[in-house]
């Protein structure tokens, strides 16, 4: 039996720096390439080497069965001054122990009472859009799945002042990530630069209004609430039946306020970018929303009677995961697919160039909802298509995602297209997450609807109309 060796490295490094300069203004393409010299194999930024895994197969035996043997890589902590020790970064038995014990708030039943929630501020905002208004996609949809995953988690458990803090807070999270993880030297978090400050203030912001949505509903008597943080109140260790401690719950929040919004946000961006630019697969989507809705807000009974609106959301989702790059850390020497990954090793794996590889997918860059049909079932491998991850830290509301979308895209489509408002080309960002940067469109209502009440009192959180 051969003895292991350490994957080999790509070619293209340079003197010095390695890749480091593909990784950082050629990332995706670098990664589609690296498909081509192996299943597993190592790139190198100055003197360290990661290693990127290219077979699925793998990357689902890394992921799932072998999970505990590759732990939180450097570029997932991060997060941790944000998310703290919550199920995104901790490892382990206390891992098992909170995933066990947050998993009751994402079962069916739960699912189905937050796509009230969902479906109402859906509709809210739809009827709050008008003829021909310039919005930013991107921004809008961010701040239509911050609203919801706020409402989830606390009902009306903090006010519209917080939740507009809350709606405006989060992206300048996320933007110091991305900046961050640019920046592997930490020197730049260090530096008084608008990034950091708007970081630093934003945290402050959001980690008040948390700790004051659990401190105050820890003091009342319950109410009867039936949101997330309820469930994560009323929990309790099975062993020991101990509840979780307020920093924890605090840190879970954290966790689910900026996973629950990131991939939602940018899905839904990229979905109507992609549905502008392709009218055959408009015209199919809106004929299968007017049949079923008719011009109102869709329902969580109404999803299974939405399956194109599904498949083009597994489409985007195939084409532009917003993770579109997992990280793990090998925990000791191990090996993998023949490969020996040493000790501390950061492992990759990019859903988004395995869902682009022809040999998985025909004509990976094409835009098809229709091959996520049953009748094609060739045309897919089901087994490399990763969006949300996989095993213990997968997505643990990946079907809180899928609801929502779900929704909001459908509720949409049926009264409103929204179009291109700009020539120049949307280009995926690949940060901490890939992103579509700012998305131009311009409002068009499909019909009269001569049915829709506006709802002005309810109007959701919405960020400004951009003036350019």
């Amino acid at each position: 039996m051969p003895v292991p060796a350490v994957p080999a490295e790509a070619p293209g490094a340079l003197p010095v720096v390695g890749h480091a300069r593909q990784l950082l203004w050629q990332r995706l393409a670098l990664l589609e390439e690296l498909r081509r010299h192996g299943d597993v194999v190592a790139v190198r930024i100055g003197p360290v080497r990661l290693f990127v895994v290219n077979d699925p197969a793998l990357a689902r035996e890394m992921l799932g069965r072998r999970a505990s043997e590759f732990g939180t890589s450097d570029q997932y902590r991060l997060m941790a001054q944000i998310t703290g020790n919550g199920l995104l970064l901790s490892e382990g038995a206390f891992h098992r122990r909170q995933r066990r014990l947050i998993l009751p708030a994402f079962n069916h039943a739960k699912v189905r009472g937050y796509a009230d929630t969902m479906s109402r501020l859906a509709e809210s905002w739809a009827d709050g859009l008008s003829e021909g208004r310039r919005l930013s996609a991107d921004e809008e949809f961010a701040a239509l799945a911050t609203e919801i995953v706020v409402r989830c988690l606390f009902s009306q458990g903090i006010d519209r002042r917080s939740t507009a803090e809350v709606v405006d807070g989060l992206p300048h999270l996320m933007r110091w990530v991305g900046s961050r993880g640019l920046d592997p030297t930490g020197l730049l978090a260090r530096l008084p630069t608008p990034v950091n400050r708007r970081f630093r203030a934003s945290i402050r912001t959001l980690n008040g209004i948390v700790r004051g949505a659990v401190a105050e509903r820890r003091s009342s008597s319950g109410g009867g609430e039936e949101d997330l943080l309820s469930v994560l109140l009323q929990t309790r260790d099975a062993e020991t039946g101990e509840p979780m401690a307020d920093r924890q719950i605090h840190d879970e929040v954290m966790t689910l306020l900026t996973a629950g919004t990131e991939t939602v946000s940018r899905t839904l961006a990229w979905t109507v970018h992609l549905l502008a630019r392709h009218p055959e697969v408009r015209r199919r989507l809106h004929g299968e929303v007017d049949e079923v809705l008719a011009g109102r807000a869709a329902s969580f009974e109404d999803l299974p009677r939405l399956p194109y609106t599904r498949q083009v959301l597994t489409e985007t989702l195939r084409l532009y995961p917003s993770g579109y790059l997992l990280s793990r850390a090998a925990v000791a020497d191990t090996v993998l697919g023949g490969h020996l990954l040493p000790a501390g090793s950061t492992v990759m794996f990019s859903p988004y160039a395995v869902h682009r590889d022809p040999a998985l997918f025909a004509e990976p860059g094409r835009f098809d909802p229709g091959r996520w049909s049953p009748e094609r079932a060739d045309d897919v491998t089901p087994e490399a298509y990763l969006p949300f991850g996989l095993g213990p830290h997968g997505c643990i509301g990946e079907g809180f995602a899928w609801t929502e979308m779900t929704i909001v895209l459908a509720t949409l489509a049926a009264r409103w297209e929204l179009c291109p408002a700009s020539a120049k080309a949307v280009r995926p960002v690949p940060t901490f997450s890939l992103s579509c940067g700012r998305m131009l469109m311009t409002t068009r209502r499909r019909s009269p609807l001569s049915a829709v009440v506006q709802r002005t009192t309810s109007a959701p959180i919405r960020p400004a109309a951009p003036t350019n």
